[in-house]
């Protein structure tokens, strides 16, 4: 995540997340506590929102969810509380693309 903040600095960049709630980094060093269902209900707010709006954190996050989704499949994961509600994925899934 520190890569893509990185390579994705500067003025086009300022541009695609002008209005964008939250910054990049603050959203992305909640979301691993947003995936285990810890933050506070306006606090996975104001994440999901920063997801819905933001032209870079969707396809990282959508990532995590898919690792996270892989880990509890392999049984690896055994805290089944620590993967996001499906809904919520389906929509990160189809704003990032990914399929």
């Amino acid at each position: 995540m520190m890569l893509v903040s990185a390579l994705a600095t500067g003025a086009e960049r300022e541009v695609a997340t002008k209005g964008v709630p939250m910054r990049c980094w603050d959203a992305r060093s909640q979301v691993s506590d947003y995936l285990d269902g810890l933050l506070t209900p306006t606090n996975a707010r104001r994440v999901e929102a920063h997801l819905a709006e933001c032209p870079t954190c969707p396809p990282l996050y959508a990532s995590l969810v898919g690792a996270t989704d892989a880990l509890a499949r392999s049984g690896e994961l055994r805290d089944k509380d620590s993967v996001v509600r499906p809904e919520v994925v389906q929509r990160i899934v189809r704003r990032s693309g990914a399929h």
